[in-house]
């Protein structure tokens, strides 16, 4: 029998060890909901038409912000929400293989579209 939660988007977030040039890294990610999908994409990626091609304009930097800001709940060693954002670009790196990625958040806003950043 289906259950109201088997509805929702998982609030339990899943541990992941990261190495990274200093050090392991553990991150603790838990995946948008739908509603987040959308504000990620609404905010951060513009698309123009140049012609009969449509091209992305995307904000890398506001997009991996709202990620780390959204997804990572918890660290170990703990890392605030502010260090979280002043990453080492070697440490970033590393971390962002383990969140969701712009191509994984365009898929599902295209429902099985092509991909317009191919």
């Amino acid at each position: 029998m289906v259950k109201a939660n088997d509805f929702l988007s998982i609030d339990r977030a899943e541990r992941h060890e990261v190495d990274t040039p200093v050090g392991k890294l553990i991150l603790f990610v838990k995946p948008l909901t739908w509603i987040q999908q959308q504000q990620a994409i609404s905010q951060f990626v513009d698309f123009t038409m140049d012609g009969e091609e449509v091209k992305p304009n995307i904000d890398f930097g506001g997009y991996w912000q709202y990620i780390l800001t959204n997804c990572v709940t918890e660290t170990e060693p703990h890392l605030t929400k502010n260090q979280l954002l002043a990453l080492s670009p070697e440490v970033g790196q590393e971390v962002v293989k383990v969140l969701p990625t712009i191509e994984s958040l365009m898929d599902s806003f295209g429902g099985g579209e092509p991909d317009p950043l191919e």
